[in-house]
């Protein structure tokens, strides 16, 4: 039991000593709520934003990321890590000069109806008018070329767990409905597809796949920035989600030994920051 522990302390930490630092967004009403309801299907729940306590659990970050200089700043396209990432950030000293590129390679695992982003057209627009942070697309933009769905469904190409032709059967449906412009509708067809998910009692995305995505957002952080990773005094900063989170935290991901379990992981709490070692990866 001890040398799991060590193991485990290896690849993260909970304090912001290290180069890269995670945060979770803060709570959202469907995190509230999945008690009390044992996580039923609630068409309120998609992309769910931040409830009051979620807010102030990211200005509470403020004292501690005001005394940080980044290097860079990654964000989820999901609406609350967005929210996070502005209300963490909004009083920060240099907040003029900061730039947080949203990248979906660090976006949520496609567990549950939380986890379907429902306008990703307004979610651009709301952020890059009224967001105190700078917020660049780019990225984003760039990645979901090189797939076969559009934007506001960039998330089906982690749906390994799905038949391909169901998925697409799917797809084409719910885009439909999204560039007709009628969002009930979609909250509808995103609803029924959070339902298929709970009969056919299995995750649409893997553990394996989700690994996979960490590992690559690192070792594109790595290569980017080679010259600097033993600089801690310059960090980067990911704003993004529990179950994504907790895969960093599990020696199995660093190594081939033991692939793709997850018995040595770590839950991070709303707005928790982890250090994690990318020398490890």
């Amino acid at each position: 039991m001890q040398k799991r522990k060590s193991q485990k302390l290896q690849c993260y930490s909970k304090d912001i000593k290290g180069k890269l630092l995670f945060m979770r967004h803060g709570e959202t009403y469907f995190n509230a709520d999945k008690r009390k309801n044992n996580r039923k299907v609630n068409i309120n729940y998609i992309d769910c934003k931040l409830n009051q306590k979620g807010i102030q659990q990211a200005k509470s970050k403020q004292e501690i990321l005001n005394k940080l200089s980044f290097e860079k700043i990654y964000v989820s396209p999901f609406y609350r890590a967005l929210q996070t990432l502005t209300y963490s950030l909004e009083n920060h000293p240099n907040k003029d000069n900061i730039i947080a590129v949203v990248n979906p390679l660090i976006g949520e695992a496609s567990n549950c109806i939380n986890d379907y982003i429902l306008d990703i057209k307004q979610t651009k627009k709301d952020f890059n008018m009224n967001s105190p942070i700078k917020i660049d697309w780019s990225f984003f933009d760039e990645y979901v070329k090189g797939i076969k769905y559009d934007e506001n469904f960039y998330y089906f190409e982690n749906f390994d767990n799905f038949e391909e032709s169901e998925k697409d059967k799917i797809y084409q449906k719910l885009r439909a409905i999204y560039e007709s412009n009628n969002i009930e509708e979609l909250k509808i067809g995103l609803t029924e597809l959070a339902k298929l998910r709970v009969q056919q009692r299995k995750k649409f995305e893997s553990y394996k796949y989700l690994q996979g995505r960490f590992k690559k957002f690192c070792e594109n952080v790595k290569k980017e920035y080679k010259e600097s990773l033993l600089d801690e005094d310059k960090k980067i900063l990911a704003i993004s989600h529990c179950s994504y989170m907790k895969v960093g935290t599990d020696i199995s991901v660093y190594s081939e030994a033991k692939p793709y379990i997850i018995p040595n992981s770590y839950k991070p709490k709303n707005c928790e920051i982890l250090s994690y070692n990318l020398l490890l990866i």
